[in-house]
């Protein structure tokens, strides 16, 4: 089931605002030649969890990073090279679109709710923190892909779609 909460839907899991190349940066000054296989920060395969850029390094690596994760079933090689992403935080959210105000839970309506689910099942087409419009009726709507704080379907941060509308004039 899909909840709009207040001004959002929220579902999924994870996801990161950070470039994959400074997770590679910070890998580099951790990770051993038989980690990385001699190959420069910038060489070290990439990955995206549900739209959060990252590299695929060893889990003992990545968690030496600190505020790093690392996540399974990203990466060709053996179970313990995982994708390593700077950790989910909603503090890390840009501040709302400039000429936008969050939506009210009133107002969202079951075809923004669907629109918004598309948009959150679809990481490669919408990373984090991409933005796209659609109008409904009269009502220009903007979706962002942002972290969502845990709620009662998700025990973690996780990737979910904000609902915007126009500021008043």
């Amino acid at each position: 089931m899909w909840i709009v909460r207040a001004v959002v839907v929220a579902v999924g899991l994870v996801a990161c605002g950070h470039p994959a190349t400074k997770v590679a940066a910070d890998a580099a000054a951790t990770v051993d030649d038989a980690a990385t296989g001699d190959a420069p920060p910038d060489a070290l395969p990439t990955c995206a969890p549900f739209g959060a850029p990252g590299v695929c390094i060893s889990t003992e690596a990545c968690a030496a990073l600190g505020d790093h994760t690392s996540y399974p079933g990203y990466c060709p090689g053996s179970a313990d090279i995982q994708c390593c992403i700077v950790t989910p935080a909603v503090a890390d959210n840009p501040p709302p679109p400039t000429g936008w105000v969050l939506m009210p839970q009133a107002d969202v309506t079951p075809e923004m709710t669907t629109w918004a689910v598309m948009i959150l099942n679809d990481p490669v087409t919408y990373p984090m923190f991409s933005t796209t419009t659609m109008l409904f009726g009269t009502l220009n709507v903007l979706a962002r892909v942002e972290w969502h704080p845990p709620d009662f379907q998700n025990s973690a941060v996780h990737r979910g779609v904000t609902l915007y509308m126009p500021a008043s004039t």
